[in-house]
């Protein structure tokens, strides 16, 4: 039966490619030959001969489960996938930079971990969350006057304690 089959191979791939198969045409034959074997099916009209409709009929069903499944995949742009995370994508040319950066950026989470709470979150809202002081202070109803205070503040105490690391960063990279 499979050598049957096998005989018009060429016939099916031009099938399943003018039902508008693509890259995995070769795949939807493939499946059409375990799927007659492994369910035993009758490939033959009365007269003996190759029933090539049932044929074509099978194809067409392999190939349209496989657009029905194709189109429940979600792609998304990998950049998507780190928005909320910390993780960035690394440019290999950049490695050392990238490793130098996140030193540094682990020395600045050091000290901020040593603040106020208040003094943390704010500083932590406004790092993360690319919100400007105004729009803070108005999800927050805390007057734009202290946030701004606050985060100068934070700046200038990350600047104090962390200068020679960042000098160290910037002379690492060139």
């Amino acid at each position: 039966m499979l050598e049957e089959l096998a005989k018009h191979h060429k016939e099916w791939i031009k099938m399943v490619r003018s039902l508008g198969g693509d890259d995995f045409t070769e795949d939807i034959v493939q499946e059409m030959y375990l799927k007659i074997y492994n369910k035993n099916y009758n490939i033959y009209n009365d007269k003996g001969k190759l029933n090539k409709f049932y044929i074509y009929l099978t194809l067409r069903s392999i190939l349209v489960s496989y657009f029905r499944e194709r189109s429940k995949v979600v792609k998304i742009p990998i950049e998507e996938m780190f928005v909320d995370s910390n993780i960035e994508l690394i440019d290999s040319d950049n490695i050392k930079e990238n490793e130098e950066y996140h030193k540094l950026t682990l020395k600045i989470n050091e000290e901020i971990n040593k603040w106020h709470w208040y003094d943390r979150e704010m500083f932590e809202i406004y790092r993360h969350s690319g919100l400007s002081i105004r729009k803070i202070a108005s999800e927050t109803n805390i007057s734009w006057v202290s946030i701004f205070n606050t985060l100068k503040d934070c700046k200038g105490r990350i600047k104090e304690k962390l200068i020679d690391d960042y000098n160290n960063y910037k002379n690492e990279i060139k």
